[in-house]
């Protein structure tokens, strides 16, 4: 079937199939660097979060918190001295403009319930319990249904911590009175007691990663197809044509029509098959008289 075909349509057709068996290279190759454009987007968003949140914590227990100590002496008060709470309170405002982003201050013993970690972010609090030299987790995990990327860190206690967590008896009153003398006590300093982690959606850059995809395979078939076009041309204007040519002037000599003349421009392989066939047509001529002249002498 392929070699009934002429030979504009079978180098159309060797084209042709030469895009559609490097589309599915191409999109391989694209789909790979635009899943790890992915998780880099994520994250840094994700760490960017959390190192604002961490921000938070640092400005409340290095800042407010000593000036509410200076000026409250003996006394605690949970919305000016935890760092917990302040994150949290922050975190929560910004949920209400990204609701689907989240951060926690998970431990496996909150003082506030909200707090306490789940099945898979107590994996997170021991693993950094067990390697203390990794400061950071992070990865992507299924919540509900849907796929986020999550970073964490690890909560070591200081020794300011042990003002209100060491033991029920030397905290703060107000502490024990709000949240009970069961609830984050027993800490020992630098001591892995909790940890940061938050949760960015990958939903969006998903979203976004698959109309580039989308975008880029629609540019390499355009600009395939007009490449093809192209040499489609090329092909047409400087081989089929001068061969169509050579074909119908071949006809008419062998039909004894030695007024053709094959012609040819330019200065490539055409122009020396032009001349090529020039000399053999000159030849047959020759021949042809010297045939002609022998005729005409007759039989000795």
């Amino acid at each position: 079937m392929f070699s009934k075909m002429s030979l504009q349509v079978r180098f159309a057709v060797m084209l042709i199939i030469i895009f559609f068996l490097s589309l599915p290279v191409v999109g391989a190759a694209a789909y790979f660097v635009l899943e790890k454009n992915i998780s880099e987007d994520v994250f840094e968003q994700s760490k960017f979060f959390l190192n604002t949140m961490e921000t938070v914590r640092q400005h409340v227990g290095k800042v407010i918190r000593p000036v509410a100590q200076e000026n409250m002496p003996g006394k605690f008060d949970v919305r000016l001295m935890s760092t917990s709470f302040a994150a949290r309170g922050v975190a929560e405002r910004l949920k209400e403009k990204f609701p689907e982003y989240s951060f926690r201050h998970i431990s496996m013993n909150p003082r506030n319930p909200i707090n306490r970690a789940d099945a898979f972010e107590q994996t997170v609090i021991q693993y950094f319990g067990s390697n203390r030299s990794i400061n950071e987790a992070k990865g992507f995990i299924d919540k509900g249904g849907a796929e986020y990327f999550y970073v964490a860190k690890p909560v070591v206690s200081e020794e300011s911590c042990m003002q209100c967590h060491s033991q029920p008896d030397t905290a703060p009153k107000e502490v024990v009175a709000a949240y009970g003398n069961t609830a984050a006590f027993g800490w020992q300093s630098n001591q892995v007691i909790a940890s940061l982690i938050v949760y960015v959606p990958t939903k969006l850059a998903r979203t976004h990663a698959f109309k580039a995809l989308l975008t880029f395979m629609g540019l390499y078939a355009s600009v395939f197809f007009v490449i093809l076009f192209m040499i489609d041309r090329a092909i047409v204007s400087g081989i089929i044509k001068p061969i169509r040519r050579f074909a119908a002037t071949a006809d008419e000599i062998s039909k004894g029509n030695f007024g053709k003349d094959f012609t040819a421009s330019g200065n490539d392989e055409i122009k020396t098959l032009a001349e090529a066939f020039g000399r053999m047509k000159m030849s047959i001529i020759a021949s042809m008289n010297m045939i002609e002249k022998y005729r005409s002498k007759g039989p000795k």
